[in-house]
């Protein structure tokens, strides 16, 4: 897939990795960029996460089967089972297709909402980690 990394801060920012520095206000594309890349860049999580990165991925054919298994969902949030919820970091978000909501039972999710705080995944409603 492509990845649109749009630099909406003051200063340019370089991200190891590509090997990409974009200018303050410019946009710069990572082409064959994979989810896993994006998870791994530290640089590039940092800078959504303070405001000053955003990143829009184009998904091709390639990536409509990983979708499919939950990495990516072009129509909405991020979706993983319980077991491949990625490593975290405050503030992000995602759709545990397995969680369970309240009063459901063990090994009987349907899935939740989760956002990444205080190092685990928590369930939007209650703040209770998430649990399947």
């Amino acid at each position: 897939m492509d990845a649109a990394i749009t630099n909406s801060s003051s200063e340019a920012i370089y991200i190891p990795g590509p090997e990409i520095e974009i200018a303050a206000g410019a946009t710069k594309t990572w082409s064959g960029i994979t989810l896993a890349d994006l998870d791994a860049n530290e640089v590039i999580k940092a800078g959504v996460v303070a405001g000053d990165l955003s990143v829009t991925v184009t998904p091709d054919s390639d990536d409509a089967s990983e979708a499919a298994q939950g990495s990516l969902n072009p129509a909405g949030k991020e979706l993983y089972v319980y077991a491949s919820l990625p490593t975290g970091y405050e503030g992000r978000t995602a759709f545990c297709t397995n969680g369970r909501k309240d009063g459901e039972g063990a090994a009987a999710g349907t899935g939740v909402p989760v956002y990444f705080s205080n190092g685990s995944w928590r369930r939007y409603y209650d703040d209770a980690a998430v649990t399947i």
